[in-house]
């Protein structure tokens, strides 16, 4: 097979390969799509080198391409969804041919292009298993090229040149996400410019202090772990779903498609670490019941049940109260934040009612009519809010999926078009149709239910998330929750061994996390993290460093000194330094089998070792003449320095012989 046409079919394959995320992502219309999938798929099936389009026929498309690329909307879906469009006919024209050395360049790059935008337009967690199929469909694509190329020059034996080893696509595909792994961790976070579009965007249940209900899109369920409640001394058996309905925020004000707070500054609650607080004037002690929470989640709210009268917390934490009555604590408070709340179940308690509870956006006739409707027969306000309640949990559909248009109400969008929706838009129109009938309404949000661990404590996850009502009735706030029982999280039973289902919502969870809303923040907290660690870690091994140090000094020195003045048998201490040296160098030659006679002076012997190794007869001949000078002539001795040096040459010579 020739390098041009195995050249040609791999881009063609890959071209194909590329585009498998777009068709879900909806970053590209069909119209793009389907041209260039057609062409690569014909380029990838033929048989023989394709002759690339004449120059004169790509210069007459090159401006139709941009006409049919800027009349099907520009950048008004934003600048790459035409790019990426651009890419794809550009590409679809440039692939036959494609195998030529020139051409093959251009027309990689693009489909590269447009593997880019498929790739950044998708959120779905699949996307982990499809990059590293592709991965190892690049790498298996240039090993082949590479042995078609090397066997047809026959550098290589042709059947050898056949497939690269799987053992080295599999090391390479590791290898790259070795690599891939720390520097998407390091690298400073560019945020994809498809991350706000509606393109396979999927945001995460959660907690939120401020309710926007529009530009969220598809929410999948979170595994994330929030917080940890018990009841001690009371059985697991005996405890109410009601008490684990944990409000976090309680909003009044609707502004703009959403439920905003009030911006007023709040009042920092005083009381002395581990004594309890006192939140509401409450009945007597004997009614209360404590619960026992640890926060997990960052965000500064804490979550309490609707009848909280205390709250007791751990030494050093500052708590706000807002002017609804929610509790905050500093945003960096160190996690796991632990507190106990004493609350009645029998009631809920809330600031009075006041003009903001009856506050409706402009344009709520429709929704005074439907209210009208939905209350018709009632006689109280009570049977009004639970006729409202049933009226929103029996002619509107539960769902996940919402994406409210920017210039349309969305309670009214939720109400009169789309007629589906998650909590928020249940709760949200039940507040503004109680309140055009004239009863004080809020929205709160929190969590509820939890799973049973199986020793009185639940465990609330970011999937129990959910908003509610709070309608003020015969004199006094109650709950409603207008939400179809299937949107509502319950308490769950023990927990086992995982589900399919709760393994894949975990993975999901932990994708949007730590792969789709990792940030530079997140950057920051770790590389504090490991900095902190670090400082603490050298502070511990601080002491045992230095021991070590001093005890390495210690060996260096008492080595150097036995190095320089190694003590022979019978030797005198008070030998000078060059009757030392001389004394080592005859250790060392008769070491290396140098016999020399007894009673030989120091000059013979200087001669004899001399005589074996020639190398050494200078060193050695001035270590004799000191010797002799300091012996019989009284000379000073030499400097230790040019002594040790001597030696050491000495010792050298005598090992090389």
């Amino acid at each position: 097979m020739s390098v041009v046409l195995e050249r040609q079919r791999w881009l063609a394959v890959l071209a194909l390969a590329v585009a498998a995320p777009l068709p879900l992502t909806g970053v590209v219309s069909w119209p793009f799509l389907v041209p260039y999938l057609a062409v690569a798929a014909w380029v990838a099936a033929s048989r023989r080198p394709l002759a690339p389009l004449p120059a004169w026929a790509e210069n007459l498309l090159a401006p139709a391409i941009l006409v049919v690329v800027v009349a099907a909307g520009g950048v008004r879906y934003g600048v790459l969804r035409p790019v990426a469009q651009l890419a794809l006919l550009v590409a679809a024209v440039r692939l036959p041919g494609c195998g030529q050395p020139k051409r093959a360049r251009l027309t990689g790059g693009l489909v590269a292009l447009v593997g880019i935008a498929g790739i950044a337009s998708s959120t779905h967690p699949a996307l982990a298993l499809y990059l590293v199929v592709l991965l190892a469909l690049v790498v298996a694509a240039a090993g082949r090229l590479a042995g078609v190329a090397l066997a047809q020059g026959g550098s290589l034996w042709p059947a050898a040149a056949a497939w690269p080893p799987a053992r080295l696509v599999i090391a390479s595909v590791v290898t790259a996400i070795l690599v891939a792994a720390p520097l998407f961790a390091l690298l400073p976070r560019l945020r994809s410019p498809f991350a706000g579009s509606p393109f396979g965007a999927q945001p995460a249940s959660g907690f939120r202090a401020l309710v926007a209900l529009r530009g969220i899109g598809d929410i999948t369920l979170s595994r994330r772990t929030v917080l940890t409640v018990s009841f001690p001394g009371v059985a697991p058996g005996h405890v109410s779903p009601d008490w684990l309905r944990l409000a976090g925020a309680t909003l009044s004000r609707y502004r703009a498609g959403g439920w905003v707070d009030a911006k007023l500054k709040g009042a920092r609650l005083s009381g002395r670490g581990g004594r309890p607080i006192a939140l509401e004037e409450g009945p007597g002690a004997a009614r209360l019941v404590r619960a026992e929470i640890a926060l997990e989640r960052e965000g500064g709210n804490l979550f309490l049940p609707l009848g909280a009268a205390t709250i007791t917390v751990q030494p050093g934490v500052a708590i706000t109260r807002d002017p609804s009555g929610s509790l905050r604590v500093p945003r960096h408070t160190p996690l796991p934040l632990e507190y106990a709340v004493e609350f009645d179940p029998a009631r809920v308690v809330q600031p009075p009612a006041d003009d903001t509870d009856l506050e409706l956006p402009s344009g709520s006739d429709r929704l005074r009519d439907l209210a009208t409707t939905a209350t018709q027969g009632t006689t109280n306000r009570l049977a009004a809010a639970l006729a409202l309640e049933q009226y929103l949990q029996t002619h509107y559909r539960y769902s996940l999926r919402s994406n409210a248009p920017v210039r349309q109400d969305p309670v009214q969008w939720f109400l009169f078009s789309a007629r589906e929706g998650h909590c928020e838009f249940f709760a949200s129109s039940m507040v503004l149709l109680l309140r055009t009938l004239g009863i004080p309404a809020r929205l709160q949000a929190g969590y509820i239910g939890g799973e049973s661990e199986g020793n009185g404590a639940y465990l609330v996850r970011e999937s129990n998330a959910h908003a509610w009502v709070l309608a003020y009735v015969e004199g006094r706030w109650r709950v409603f929750d207008p939400t179809p029982p299937e949107g509502r999280p319950g308490i769950l039973a023990a927990g086992g061994t995982l589900s399919v289902r709760e393994a894949w919502d975990r993975f999901e969870s932990a994708w949007d996390r730590w792969v789709l809303t990792f940030s530079l923040s997140d950057q920051l907290d770790i590389a504090s993290s490991v900095v902190e660690a670090a400082a603490k870690g050298a502070r511990r091994a601080l002491p045992a460093a230095g021991g070590a140090a001093a005890a390495a000094g210690l060996a260096w020195l008492l080595w150097r000194r036995r190095r320089d003045a190694v003590l022979l048998p019978g030797r005198d201490r008070n030998a000078p330094a060059i009757t030392v040296a001389l004394r080592r160098v005859m250790a060392a030659a008769g070491r290396r089998g140098i016999q020399i006679a007894p009673g030989t002076t120091v000059r013979g012997f200087a001669a004899a070792v001399a005589a074996a190794a020639p190398a050494v007869a200078g060193p050695l001949g001035w270590l004799a003449l000191e010797h002799e000078r300091c012996r019989y002539a009284g000379a000073p001795a030499p400097p230790r320095r040019a002594v040790r040096r001597a030696v050491r040459a000495v010792e050298r010579g005598v090992r090389a012989t």
